[in-house]
């Protein structure tokens, strides 16, 4: 998904923590190649705007995430970096 040119590049900063009681759900958009995903807690929703490319990059940064905290916790020294 191309950004507008009249959107900023960001349009807020937030941290997010998700909890066994907060929802997550997708709901795509197939002629727009794209999904929004909604984070829903008790204190609101986040909604993640993404295009395909971007489920992609979201993806591998979390399987890196999810394997460097398993390589950690077993003691293997990981290098953190862009997965995508």
């Amino acid at each position: 998904m191309s950004r507008p040119a009249f959107l900023p590049s960001s349009t807020v900063s937030v941290n997010l923590h998700v909890y066994e009681t907060t929802i997550v759900a997708a709901r795509p958009y197939p002629a727009e190649d794209r999904v929004t995903v909604d984070v829903t807690g008790s204190g609101g929703t986040v909604t993640l705007y993404l295009g395909r490319p971007d489920i992609g990059r979201l993806r591998a940064v979390l399987e890196q995430a999810e394997h460097e905290l398993t390589d950690q916790q077993n003691g293997v020294r990981a290098f953190s970096g862009p997965a995508a």
